[in-house]
């Protein structure tokens, strides 16, 4: 059960007929994508992805940070600093940090393959066009095409290096534990003379994932309903918002507040204001919670209230009805 105000009623005309109300293609995905998660199990459509536990916690840029040595993000005591990676054509180089949808898409494919094969090497070929077929991401080239867009971001991501660190304070004790880390420890990108844009890697090409990283996926994954991702496609925030949800419901027992200025510290610190930043949520909320039709949230003036909640994707064994999240 999830309740967010809606940010405008339409009243019936008093003379006349009412207008038809106009739904935009975004619009009409959005409500089909959510009425099949409500009507068909994911485990039972291959509809289940998975995301590794970092992202639920801390997120990358949403937008371009443009030429700064370091961008930082935090959440509680966690913090993530990530340095640049590389882009542009041979020759023209220069630093770049992943951002976007993009990335995130990358790395939520980098997870289901790791759960998937148990293994750190990710073999490309028809994998990842596949995957990103499911979330609705249609293959265009040129200049501004998915194509270009996806390689770029991809070389963004793993020529890129990031650190976490926890900062905490306890009542007889502060400790500080970080560590470095990058996405991947190897790649190999093949494609044919051809395929200059880059359409289709050939088999042959490989991501090997960073120890670390892969074992933060493999020992906590965080599922995720691929037909939700691809219906939020076009705003980073709100995949966010859906991998946090799906990660925070999976475990609560009692209702929990989440303070609007926690949630900005980790979605929204680009924002001056803490009332814009709740504004944007709230907008963005309504269409994460349509495709996760399980989720118990409620807008509370001083922030989100998350009581117990269907899972995002029912466990093995258990019906939709009765699958609500415990700490196990």
């Amino acid at each position: 059960m999830a309740t967010v105000p809606n940010a405008a009623d339409n009243p019936p005309a008093l003379f006349g007929e009412s207008q038809p109300i106009v739904i935009s293609n975004r619009q009409r995905d959005l409500l089909d994508a959510a009425a099949a998660i409500e009507m068909e199990d994911a485990r039972e459509v291959g509809a289940v992805g998975y995301a590794a536990r970092l992202w639920a916690q801390l997120s990358l840029p949403y937008k371009d940070p443009g030429d700064t040595s370091l961008w930082i993000r935090r959440n509680g005591s966690l913090t993530l600093r990530v340095n640049p990676g590389m882009t542009g054509p041979k020759g023209a180089e220069k630093s770049g940090y992943p951002y976007g949808v993009l990335p995130r898409y990358i790395l939520t494919w980098m997870s289901t393959e790791a759960v998937r094969t148990q293994s750190p090497v990710l073999q490309l070929g028809s994998n990842l066009s596949d995957f990103m077929d499911r979330l609705g991401l249609s293959p265009t080239g040129g200049k501004n095409g998915t194509i270009t867009r996806l390689n770029d971001q991809m070389r963004r991501l793993l020529t890129s290096s990031m650190y976490v660190e926890d900062n905490r304070d306890g009542e007889s004790k502060w400790g500080i534990a970080g560590a470095h880390f990058s996405v991947a420890t190897t790649y190999k990108l093949w494609y044919g003379n051809d395929d200059r844009g880059g359409k289709n890697p050939l088999w042959g090409s490989t991501i090997t994932l960073a120890p670390a990283f892969y074992e933060s996926i493999v020992s906590a994954p965080v599922p995720v309903d691929t037909r939700a991702l691809g219906a939020l496609s076009g705003s980073p925030l709100k995949l966010d918002l859906l991998v946090w949800l799906s990660h925070r419901l999976g475990y609560v027992r009692r209702t929990q507040l989440v303070p609007w200025a926690a949630m900005s510290e980790q979605f929204g610190s680009d924002y001056a204001r803490l009332r814009d930043f709740k504004a944007v949520i709230l907008k963005q909320l309504r269409d994460v919670l349509a495709v996760y039709p399980g989720a118990n949230v409620t807008v509370a003036a001083n922030g989100l209230l998350l009581a117990p909640s269907r899972t995002a994707i029912p466990r093995s064994g258990k019906s939709r009805g009765t699958d609500t999240a415990t700490l196990e």
